[in-house]
């Protein structure tokens, strides 16, 4: 089976916000890279690393109060 983009865009999707950390995400693009040779990094990293950090990194709080 041939992966393409539909399933590198899957993982980045739906597995990546699951892992532990981005370091995760770089072993996976790592082993990706072997399965198409058309494969884009930079673009699946990128993907990838946002959908983590929406579901991992807490909200920012504005603690200041406006008087």
């Amino acid at each position: 089976m041939r992966v393409t983009r539909q399933h590198f865009e899957y993982i980045a999707d739906n597995f990546a916000p699951l892992v532990s950390s981005p370091i995760v995400i770089e072993k996976i693009a790592d082993d990706l890279e072997k399965l198409n040779d058309k494969f884009n990094r930079e673009k699946f990293l990128a993907r990838a690393i946002a959908n983590w950090e929406q579901q991992n990194l807490p909200p920012i709080i504005d603690d200041e109060i406006p008087y």
